[in-house]
């Protein structure tokens, strides 16, 4: 039911909450949806793979739009026995060309290119022997994304796919993929399964796999040495993509770059198969992402082609010994709580926060109950259930920088960069961040020695916190402040007379004059001989006199709560005011002690 995903099955309209959609605001000058103007980039690991070539020619021949396409290979060979990929690919477009006489571009490439799309292709060569696994390939493909995010050659709104190197396609597929995103209307979707066997290319044209669209639904995992995506359920005649229980798998995933941007996959993860997904999938959904199973196939994997290639499959002689495994296995463990992780609370605090670690829009405790799966505790399900079926999305704050946001990490520590954390953050401490940036230092109050009753009360007190959160997340998905917000806006408008058939005219940078009911007391006040602000300012340069009690209302109506996001000239006024009530009373003090010193005297 793809209305579940929004309603939970309730049939009351307060109840509905949907995921979030690209705001106009967001899509940098493009359309809201589609992909004019945006390219598509793939990403392909190829470890010794003699079907990379052929991956290149399908991918290029069968797509609607190729020259929009990007493909970025982490090509892992050895030189003396290994053909390179690229150019065993221009050697297959050559021949394609001279077969089909050129002029075609579905068909091999534009008459007298010698190589199509060769200048879309970007190798990242390593040596065979200096391989480190998939994650660690992975890894390397997501510092060339960034890379080239840096060097403006790929935007946050473009499209981003990653995948194996021993893969077919359905024609067209590049705008069947495009489509089918679109289709799951969340801009925090991303698409991927197990991707079907190539002997089901070409179903989808006639009616599906045995007259109906079956397609893999990954939703359960195995705990192994880690906790492993386990096999696929099958799912068919969806309507739409379906939401899945945040379980992702490695060989086809579909996205906007933001996500690639902000969840690149972890480097420091050298040896590691089983736990690559889980983990990833974590960090996605913690971020604010959705995991959906795409409703059609349109990308096939060679399962007997590539499984059958003893070279293949030898990344596990790599540059890696036991100790750099063990230690990778204490990350994974570390960031999803799975026991062999950190003891120290502080430290793993300190790793779930760090560049590969956990997103700051939904906490892991969230995640635990929506994916059923018991981390903490090595348990496939917390309730005995699986969460294979119809589910019901969970609302979360968006980043208020928006959905483009790419946090930035300190390049050395991979520590975080961007603090403090402002209120809508999971990892949001006010004893830290509600003070202001470097006032009280994170490090200080993290490593401070607590007991059993204070460390019990600070977890009451985080997870308070977060149950507001999550509370706010659920109304502003169902839209209530919205409405709120619509309608003081409108009571402020029509109040000033500036609204739907008022006067038009604004003072100049659009802006009008209000007195706040603190300001109007304090007029009147002031008129009647009463001081209130403090004499040091009266006459002050840049005050012009009196403060008024006054403060500006932009014409845009304003979204956010809180004193940090008042306007400057009202944190001055209240500034003023508290600096003022300071010199009173200090002044009164003196007063006081200097008459009981005369009394004493005169006494």
């Amino acid at each position: 039911d793809p209305e579940f995903e929004c309603t939970g099955g309730s049939t009351d309209p307060t109840d509905r909450r949907c995921p979030y959609q690209l705001r106009s605001s967001d899509a940098m000058g493009l359309g809201l949806t589609g992909w004019e103007g945006r390219l598509l980039h793939m990403n392909m690991p190829s470890y010794r793979d003699p079907l990379c070539p052929r991956t290149l020619k399908n991918l290029f021949t069968k797509a609607k739009r190729p020259f929009d396409i990007r493909v970025r290979v982490l090509q892992q060979n050895v030189p003396s026995e290994d053909a390179p990929c690229l150019e065993e690919y221009c050697k297959m477009m050559a021949d394609l060309r001279r077969e089909t006489g050129g002029g075609d571009t579905s068909k091999g490439g534009p008459a007298g290119d010698e190589c199509p799309h060769r200048d879309q292709v970007f190798i990242h060569a390593i040596n065979a022997k200096d391989a480190a696994g998939p994650t660690y390939a992975r890894g390397l493909l997501g510092q060339d994304i960034h890379e080239a995010y840096e060097k403006n050659q790929l935007g946050p709104q473009d499209f981003c796919m990653s995948t194996d190197s021993h893969m077919d396609f359905e024609p067209h597929w590049d705008q069947a993929m495009v489509d089918m995103w679109d289709a799951a209307e969340n801009e925090y979707a991303v698409l991927s399964t197990y991707v079907a066997n190539i002997d089901q290319l070409g179903l989808n044209a006639n009616g599906g796999l045995n007259g109906k669209f079956e397609v893999p639904h990954l939703c359960m995992v195995i705990f192994t040495s880690q906790v492993r995506t386990h096999a696929t359920k099958c799912a068919r005649n969806l309507s739409r993509p379906k939401l899945t229980n945040a379980v992702w798998g490695a060989g086809l995933s579909f996205s906007k770059c933001h996500a690639e941007l902000k969840v690149p996959v972890d480097p420091h993860t050298p040896g590691v198969f089983d736990g690559e997904e889980f983990n990833r999938a974590a960090r996605f959904w913690t971020y604010g992402y959705d995991i959906y199973t795409p409703h059609r196939v349109y990308v096939l994997h060679d399962y007997p082609g590539s499984q059958h290639n003893p070279k293949t499959m030898g990344w596990g002689h790599g540059k890696f010994g036991p100790s750099e495994v063990k230690n990778a296995y204490y990350r994974l463990n570390t960031m999803l709580d799975i026991p062999g992780g950190e003891k120290n609370y502080d430290k793993g605090l300190a790793l779930k926060r760090s560049k590969y670690g956990l997103g700051d829009r939904r906490s892991l405790d969230q995640l635990i109950q929506f994916s059923g799966i018991d981390l903490r505790h090595k348990k496939v399900t917390i309730d005995g259930k699986n969460r294979c079926g119809n589910l019901q999305w969970v609302p979360f704050i968006e980043n208020p920088k928006g959905v483009n946001f790419i946090p930035k990490f300190d390049g050395a520590t991979e520590e975080p960069l961007d603090l403090p954390y402002e209120k809508t953050s999971v990892w949001y401490d006010p004893h830290v961040d509600g003070v202001g940036a470097g006032m009280v230092s994170r490090q200080q109050t993290e490593s401070k020695e607590e007991g059993p009753a204070e460390a019990e009360s600070r977890r009451a007190a985080e997870e308070a916190a977060h149950d507001a959160h999550r509370k706010e997340a659920e109304e502003l998905a169902g839209g209530s402040l919205h409405r709120e917000h619509e309608a003081l806006a409108a009571a402020l408008e029509a109040e000033d007379g500036s609204g739907p058939g008022g006067r038009e005219s604004r003072e100049e940078g659009g802006h009008h004059d209000r007195i706040s009911n603190a300001g109007a007391a304090a007029l009147e006040a002031e008129e009647g001989g009463v001081q209130v602000f403090p004499p040091l300012l009266r006459g002050a340069p840049g005050f012009g006199g009196i403060p008024k009690g006054r403060f500006f209302f932009s014409s845009v109506k304003m979204s956010k709560h809180g004193v940090e996001h008042l306007p400057v000239p009202v944190k001055l006024a209240v500034l003023a005011m508290v600096l003022g009530i300071c010199f009173a009373v200090i002044a009164s003090g003196g007063v006081k002690r200097k008459r009981r010193a005369n009394t004493k005297k005169s006494g």
